[in-house]
């Protein structure tokens, strides 16, 4: 009986003596609709920060969104002349369609009225979906740029010329330089035969799914300095040619560097050769994403095994 008596009285006095929860010193968690209805501020997450000695680099986008191609050029060799300035050295043009219809475009830039350091010939089978936007730098000489329509009338086209300040020049050159030595597929090319119009090497780049813009740059200052011509093919699927281009440029004061679009996964290649002979004809060619890249997604399937 004693023993049941002084239960109670051991109880009251392990309560007593009983420390404070940590349960208690710990703030609920509130969701941030809770916090926003009664005013409370939200958190605001702490940036990382990078380790002593990086730099962030800041990413080049050399197309805004404020180039946009709005000179319209009909077809049946219709012309049309841009003079650069003193300054300039470097011209950015677009080529596209006001239409679905093909695109069939001669670019020549002009030192004088018989020298010509730059020509492409210009081939798309649908000029609005696939448009083209190429980067090309010359010396301070105040070049004239000839575009022209090298079709029917039936096929116009819309172009767009844009001459940047020497400072947005500069960020261009860097950029490009940059793509160019850092670029994940490139490849030399060497001339060949011109007796028998076999040509020289031919280079083909598998396109990844992922690329929904790719940059490729032409340039020949590692390999000899001096002009090149070519055949660039973009390719979706084995052998259909989505847009061609026929390229001649002055050689390391002239590289070419231009955007096209591969979107989704349609196997998308890009091939060319060197038009030039075996003693004068090498060149590299960087290809390379451009801007964002996409999930992959799940592989395309094939039906009867592929035959």
């Amino acid at each position: 009986m004693s023993t049941m008596r002084l239960l109670p009285c051991l109880l009251a006095a392990a309560t007593a003596l009983q420390l404070p929860s940590i349960r208690t010193a710990v703030r609920p968690r509130v969701s941030a609709l809770r916090m926003a209805e009664e005013g409370a501020p939200e958190p605001v997450p702490t940036p990382a920060e990078a380790p002593a000695g990086w730099q962030k680099v800041e990413e080049t986008n050399i197309w805004g969104d404020d180039k946009v191609a709005d000179i319209r050029i009909e077809g049946g060799q219709t012309l049309k002349t841009f003079k650069m300035p003193p300054h300039a050295e470097r011209v950015q043009y677009i080529l596209t369609s006001p239409n679905g219809r093909p695109v069939k475009a001669r670019v020549e830039l002009w030192i004088g009225p018989i020298r010509c350091v730059h020509e492409l010939i210009y081939d798309c089978m649908n000029g609005f979906d696939f448009p083209l936007k190429a980067t090309l730098q010359f010396k301070k000489l105040s070049p004239v740029l000839k575009i022209m329509g090298d079709a029917d009338f039936e096929f116009p086209l819309v172009a767009g010329v844009f001459v940047p300040s020497p400072e947005e020049s500069d960020k261009i050159g860097n950029a490009n330089k940059d793509m160019f030595y850092s670029a994940p597929l490139k490849d030399k090319v060497q001339g060949g035969s011109t007796i028998d119009d076999k040509g020289g090497a031919i280079r083909s780049f598998d396109i990844p799914p992922s690329w929904e813009k790719t940059q490729i740059m032409v340039w020949s200052t590692d390999t000899g300095k001096k002009s090149f011509k070519t055949n660039i093919e973009v390719l979706s699927g084995p052998n259909n040619q989505k847009q061609h281009l026929n390229l001649r440029c002055g050689g390391s004061t002239q590289p070419y560097h231009a955007v096209i679009d591969t979107p989704g996964s349609s196997q998308w290649v890009i091939r060319c050769n060197s038009k030039k002979y075996l003693e004068d004809g090498l060149f590299e060619i960087a290809v390379a994403p451009y801007g964002p890249t996409v999930d992959e997604g799940p592989p395309a399937v094939v039906l009867n095994s592929g035959f």
